[in-house]
């Protein structure tokens, strides 16, 4: 199985401004999206998974109606040029993005079956202190995943980092980060685990039989994405950068 992973995005087009993190180039993103998509057809992934922070939305106006609507218009843009690409999408929002705006443009795609495996998406969020977490119906989905009775092998998505731990400076990991991990490796299930939210990227390890990774911000030089390799004899994976 091969998947294209992008993630943090952070476009701004009809939203106006940009990021308030000079490094996050989001009124460049869209012409590297543009440039990207066709690099990306050509490398003819099973899956794209773009997880979360698409946009760059001041959070300052989530209620404005003003920039819900030019939010709104962003989304859909990406959806245009994200059609380009003849294998399933599946998107999700980051903690930059309002939910319910996303879910009207990219539809939750919670499971799906590709190329044998069974990928699954939990969209989480932050609690105090910025520290993400996983309660609720999610957790409990989460639960039932690794001990129901589909045999199939799983890749699981998400915007927050499941592994390794990166709470240094910000809480860009799970508030129970080592626990999630223990339960996925002790079910002989996931093959592969993908996040984003850490702009720095971490290369794919392997715990046991389950690798985990996260792919860099795809709005910061060099423009990076990762393209992964799943089969049966393991994970061969190789970064793709915009900037040469």
């Amino acid at each position: 199985m091969r998947i294209v992973h992008l993630t943090d995005l952070h476009l701004r087009h009809h939203l106006p401004g940009t990021s308030s993190i000079p490094e996050r180039r989001s009124r460049t993103t869209l012409r590297l999206l543009e440039r990207a998509i066709t690099r990306i057809e050509a490398q003819q992934p099973d899956l794209l998974a773009v997880t979360g922070d698409l946009l760059d939305y001041p959070l300052e106006y989530r209620a404005d109606p003003r920039f819900r609507e030019l939010a709104l218009s962003d989304l859909i843009l990406m959806r245009q040029l994200l059609a380009q690409i003849s294998c399933l999408s599946i998107v999700m929002p980051g903690n930059h993005d309002l939910d319910e705006l996303c879910h009207q443009v990219f539809p939750p795609t919670p499971e799906r079956v590709i190329a044998g495996y069974r990928v699954l998406t939990f969209q989480d969020r932050q609690g105090q202190g910025y520290v993400p977490y996983r309660t609720g119906d999610e957790r409990e989905r989460f639960a039932s995943v690794l001990e129901d009775d589909n045999p199939l092998p799983q890749v699981h998505l998400q915007h927050y980092v499941v592994w390794p731990p990166l709470n240094d400076n910000y809480p860009y990991s799970y508030a129970d980060a080592e626990a999630l991990q223990k339960q996925i490796v002790r079910s002989g299930r996931v093959r592969l685990v993908l996040s984003g939210h850490y702009h720095k990227g971490v290369p794919p390890l392997a715990v046991d039989d389950t690798w985990f990774a996260v792919t860099p911000a795809f709005c910061e030089r060099p423009y990076r994405y990762w393209v992964y390799e799943l089969s049966e004899d393991g994970l061969a994976w190789h970064e793709e950068t915009l900037e040469k």
